[in-house]
Parts: C-alpha cells; structure tokens; sequence
C-alpha cells in the first residue's frame, strides 16, 4: 500500500446526510448560543457554519494532522481505515458524545493549522514568567502574550521582573518610522518595537498604520471580521502614557500589569473571543494588592479587569477574562494556604 499525497476528507455523501438532521444542543437553547457565539466560524460566503460543517472541519482537520505526522515520520497514512475511523468520530462529535476543547472546535482544520502550521492556536493557556526575561529582552513576555492572545489562547504572566529594569527615554535625535505590517505578527512587532525604544535605548518611534485593513472586513486565517487600527493605536498610547510617567525609575509591578491589561484589552482575536489573563504577583505588594481599588487608581476601571484575591502567604493571583462580547468579566477564585498542625 503506498501513501498519498492527498489531503484527507470525510465523503462528500457522508456529511451532507447529516445536514438535516437536527442538533441536540441541549441545556434549553444555552448550549446552541454558545455554540453560535464561540465556536461557528464565518465561511468565505460570510455566512456561518452550521454544527454539521464544524464537525466536519474539526475532524477533517484531525486527521490531516495525523497524515501529516506519519509522512514526516515515514509511515504510511491508510485513506480507508481513516475514513472509517473519522466517520465514527464525526458521529460521536455530532451527538455529543464527546467533544474536543474548545480551542480545537474554534481553530482545528483552518488556515491556522492546515496552511499555517499554528498549532498553538490548539491551546486553551500558556504561562510567561517576567523573571529574568524581563531583564534581558524586556519586550519579549508581552509579545509572548500578545500573540498568544491574538491566538486565542489564554496566558499567565507574573510580577517577578518587578524593579529588574528601569524605563528610560526613547532618544528623540534618532526618531524612525515603523510601518506596520497587516497581520498577527506586525501588531506584536510593533510593540515590541515600541517597549525596546524605553529599554534598549533606540529612537523614538512613529507608527504607520496604513497598511492595516479596515474595520468590518473578513478575516480569512483567524476567522471573524477585523477591527481595524483602531484598537492598535489606543494600545501605542496607552503605552507610551503608562511608561512616561514612569520615566528613570525601575519598572513596577503595577506597570508589568498595566501593560499586559491594555495588550489584552486591545486584543479581540476575530472581533469575537478577547483576551484572556491570569497575574501571579507577592502577597506582600501592597502595589498590586490595590489594583482593582479604583478609588485609588481609578484610571485603571478601563482596562484593568484582573480581580484581587484573598490568599495567605500564597502569592496573589488576579484572574482576568473580558471574554468574547462582553466588555468586562472576570471569574473569582479565592485560595488559602493551610495551617500547619502544631
């Protein structure tokens, strides 16, 4: 048996006899609107998948990955075995009988994975540590997060790099331009660009933003429809304000927060899921204790949805989830070390 090239996919006949079949949603409509909201991709024609089409884009993806697997190993992909395979699959799936996470029903079998190879898109989280890494490339745990998030992935970030670095003044004589790229990777090159110029001592920065489509139009790689340079120039500001009022002194743990807040802020990957955070900062930070105290700083009801949560002798954890449509929410954890017994 020799293997194909080909790409794998369930039979046309297949999937289209479940086309009228109707969907157990279940839980008295919630589960159908959530599935509308999050999980239905918008098609090339602009209209939506129906639950039949996303099954079949999740499982076709599937098994294209495990094609691809075996060829770079050097084993052989079987079509008929996997096409029987898929098929119990697809019908597992649409009866739910089980059901793959949520990244992998929103991602799987797009342009993300198929032609991109992004497979990070496939995670629900990731962790950056600001310990260290802030020192060195001080813009790189925000560009991990920031790209992440466009992902649609949620990421853990900690406070540890806290008085590590100190912010300094972009050299006004050695002013550049920056053109932005209209993609993914040219919004995070832009903010790294624009950290680096407060840390490594390069010119100040002036952004070009006309080559980023405008708002309302299809996303064909994520999926969704863009936002715009709008979201992107509210971010540079908010920026470039958080460190000049910060200038010569080490970088806080406030402002490590600040800046991951506004980065998820201005994320909404596809105009459909925004970001996602979760902030490990000292107990003992009396800074960080108080950021979601707005009659203290009341500036940061904008942006900054991390939630305070009672611990002892624990780190403190915020967790930050502006999720989808709504402008903010926020889940509430509440962990307590235990006493020793004496």
């Amino acid at each position: 048996m020799k293997e194909s090239p080909r790409k794998f996919a369930l039979d046309a006949s297949f999937t289209e006899s479940y086309r009228s079949r109707k969907t157990a949603f279940g839980f008295n409509g919630l589960g159908e609107i959530a599935y509308r909201r999050s999980y239905s991709r918008l098609k090339d024609d602009g209209s939506n998948e129906e639950w039949f089409e996303t099954v079949e884009r999740v499982v076709n993806g599937c098994f294209n990955m495990q094609r691809s697997h075996l060829q770079d190993i050097g084993k052989v992909f079987d079509h008929d075995n996997a096409q029987r395979l898929a098929q119990k699959m697809y019908a597992k799936i649409f009866d739910f009988k089980f059901l793959p996470p949520g990244r992998g029903l929103w991602a799987m079998g797009t342009r993300l994975t198929e032609d991109k190879h992004l497979y990070a898109a496939l995670n629900n989280c990731g962790f950056v540590s600001t310990q260290g890494h802030i020192s060195d490339n001080f813009a790189l745990p925000f560009a991990f997060l920031m790209d992440l998030s466009m992902l649609g992935v949620g990421v853990g970030f900690d406070t540890k790099g806290a008085g590590s670095v100190t912010i300094k003044r972009p050299d006004e004589a050695k002013k550049r331009v920056v053109v932005i790229e209209d993609s993914r990777e040219g919004w995070v090159h832009s903010v790294k660009e624009l950290l680096g110029s407060y840390f490594v001592g390069t010119g100040e920065i002036a952004f070009d933003y006309s080559l980023i489509r405008p708002e309302g139009i299809l996303l064909k790689g994520f999926g969704g429809i863009s936002s715009g340079p709008a979201p992107l120039i509210e971010l540079h500001k908010g920026i470039i304000n958080t460190l000049n009022n910060n200038l010569d002194k080490p970088i806080t743990s406030r402002s490590i927060v600040d800046l991951m807040n506004m980065i998820g802020k201005c994320i909404v990957a596809g105009n459909i899921r925004r970001a996602a955070e979760i902030a490990f900062g000292d107990a003992d930070d009396e800074e960080f204790l108080n950021l979601k105290n707005y009659s203290l700083n009341p500036e940061r009801a904008s942006y900054g949805w991390t939630h305070v949560l009672c611990v002892d002798t624990l780190s403190l954890i915020h967790i930050s989830e502006p999720t989808r449509q709504a402008e903010i929410s926020y889940a509430v954890f509440c962990l307590k070390k235990k006493k020793k017994k004496k």
